[in-house]
């Protein structure tokens, strides 16, 4: 998960960089895709929660309650991190949005 994480942050690092170096310019569309990509991871993961929580999917494959009660603690934290996360590079999205805006607005 936190391999993901990093994936996702370089990727988004090299579209701020490159909407840095394009101001004004075509608008890039890899920061929606970014974003796609992070709330799909999201919603996965709550789904396995949610599963875990209810005793369907993998949690009722046989496996141990202790090890179902860490997998539910390790998904429920992922699901924290990764909301996090998100929240944080909408907010980065949504300021590069305005520079955007206001580089176009002031050609």
């Amino acid at each position: 998960m936190k391999r993901q994480l990093a994936e996702l942050d370089e990727k988004l690092a090299k579209v701020e960089q490159a909407v840095e170096k394009r101001k004004g310019g075509k608008r890039d569309s890899k920061p929606a895709l970014v974003k796609r990509e992070l709330e799909q991871l999201l919603d996965y993961k709550r789904k396995v929660l949610r599963e875990l929580e209810e005793g369907t999917g993998r949690g009722r494959e046989g496996s141990n309650l202790k090890s179902v009660r860490e997998d539910l603690q390790t998904v429920k934290e992922q699901v924290e991190s990764l909301e996090a996360h998100l929240k944080s590079r909408q907010e980065v999205l949504e300021q590069l949005k305005r520079e955007i805006e206001e580089e176009k607005a002031s050609r």
